[in-house]
């Protein structure tokens, strides 16, 4: 129960919560993961979701495919932050460039053109086996084609997160 203000006579009824956490540990054991950690915005598909083969297991091939692509085409962005970029501070909002609520939510350090089909493109990594390489975070979001949909002529996707692991 809590109350209303600091000197309330009687406490308000319950409360309850009804949400989702997307969370993750650092102290994984040496573990690769991928997952969720910022939302992207709608295109003429909805939401370009990424979906993946399995964790970036180092020496492995991972393949994260983005989905509700209008063109089947997305210009993957990797970085190694999710708080700053060359643009300025993160999340970046797109709407100056023409994309109203879209958020840049990963540094482009590293970017790809993805062409697929049936709406989707997938982006392969190779993981590579240098052991030092364990417990490094990198992110990534898609930036889905969508010509006339803005006046950018497209959509930030959903952003990732991925921790190199065994």
């Amino acid at each position: 129960n809590g109350k209303g203000s600091p000197f309330a006579a009687s406490a308000n009824a319950n409360r309850g919560w009804n949400g989702t956490l997307h969370y993750s540990t650092m102290t994984n054991g040496q573990l690769a993961g991928y997952g969720f950690f910022g939302a992207g915005c709608a295109g003429s598909l909805g939401i370009s979701r990424l979906s993946t083969s399995g964790p970036p297991v180092l020496g492995s091939t991972m393949t994260v495919t983005a989905n509700n692509l209008p063109q089947s085409i997305a210009i993957m962005m990797t970085g190694s932050s999710r708080t700053v970029s060359p643009f300025g501070p993160l999340p970046i909002s797109a709407t100056p460039f023409g994309a109203p609520g879209c958020f840049g939510r990963v540094s482009p350090d590293a970017t790809t053109v993805l062409f697929g089909a049936s709406n989707t493109a997938p982006w392969v990594f190779n993981t590579p086996t240098f052991a030092g390489l364990i417990g490094l975070e990198l992110f990534n979001q898609p930036l889905s084609l969508d010509p006339g949909f803005n006046a950018l002529g497209g959509t930030f996707g959903d952003a990732h997160a991925m921790v190199l692991g065994n």
